[in-house]
């Protein structure tokens, strides 16, 4: 099965990047790679509900940061999965208060989480977190990371399941952020199992494209799912670029 983080760059009014100019854009890349679940960031509720429109396949999850602001949704394919529970927190010492903010954050910061189980396979169940860290405070995006460490164990203390976490960190490689990831929570990095000339190459181009620099977006795995491939996708639509940043994706198989 294939997953996909994407950040879709929020509808900002500027030439030939704003989003009426890309909709299509970033729909077609979601089209073209078929992935099973998606991880979307900086999408706001009228920016999901024109996407949808694009892919009737797809439904969706989650709720914006603050009143019709952005969104961390997750996108399923509703004939391949089904949908059991789900919910966003806020990253911030009070997770449950809408639009709460802690940790010197530039904006509120979330999380959305769903559990799901393949139509095909009931019994197969996994849990999918995905989250969009602060772009400023190295503060934010630690002390937000280890509330998510918090919330997927006290969860799974009710019921482990596998679990994949996803987003656009703003943070690179050996950061701290990362390093709770790998370390702490013991999950494999998605870029583990790509080719080895990709693994330190940027996702955030700013539509300009290229290669040189690092990743700031990412996909870690508990260490019950076995992982095949990952790719940075690079795909231009109409000679443009869908977003600012370039889509991951990742083959997964779960413990049946």
């Amino acid at each position: 099965m294939k997953f996909m983080t994407f950040n879709i760059r929020v509808d900002v009014p500027v030439p030939e990047n704003s989003w009426s100019d890309r909709k299509d854009k970033v729909a077609e890349v979601i089209h073209q790679e078929a992935p099973i679940i998606v991880g979307l960031q900086e999408a706001t509720p009228r920016m999901l509900s024109q996407l949808m429109d694009e892919l009737p396949s797809y439904s969706w999850i989650g709720k914006p940061r603050r009143k019709e602001d952005e969104c961390s949704p997750i996108l399923y394919q509703k004939d391949k999965v089904e949908l059991h529970d789900s919910t966003t927190f806020w990253l911030s010492e009070t997770p449950e208060v809408e639009g709460s903010m802690s940790w010197d954050t530039s904006f509120p910061r979330i999380c959305t989480w769903g559990e799901f189980s393949l139509k095909a396979e009931p019994s197969t169940r996994f849990r999918i977190f995905n989250t969009h860290l602060d772009h400023i405070s190295e503060e934010a995006r630690i002390q937000g990371i280890r509330l998510i460490k918090d919330t997927i164990h006290s969860i799974n203390e009710k019921q482990p399941l596998p679990t994949i976490l996803m987003g656009d960190f703003n943070d690179t490689p050996n950061s701290e952020a990362l390093a709770i990831c790998e370390k702490e929570m013991r999950y494999t990095n998605a870029f583990t199992y790509i080719n080895e000339d990709e693994k330190k190459r940027k996702t955030f181009h700013d539509f300009n494209g290229g290669i040189e620099g690092e990743p700031i977006d990412y996909i870690f795995a508990s260490s019950d799912i076995m992982l095949s491939q990952s790719k940075i996708i690079r795909t231009k639509i109409q000679n443009r670029y869908p977003s600012d940043h370039y889509p991951v994706t990742m083959m997964a198989t779960f413990p049946s």
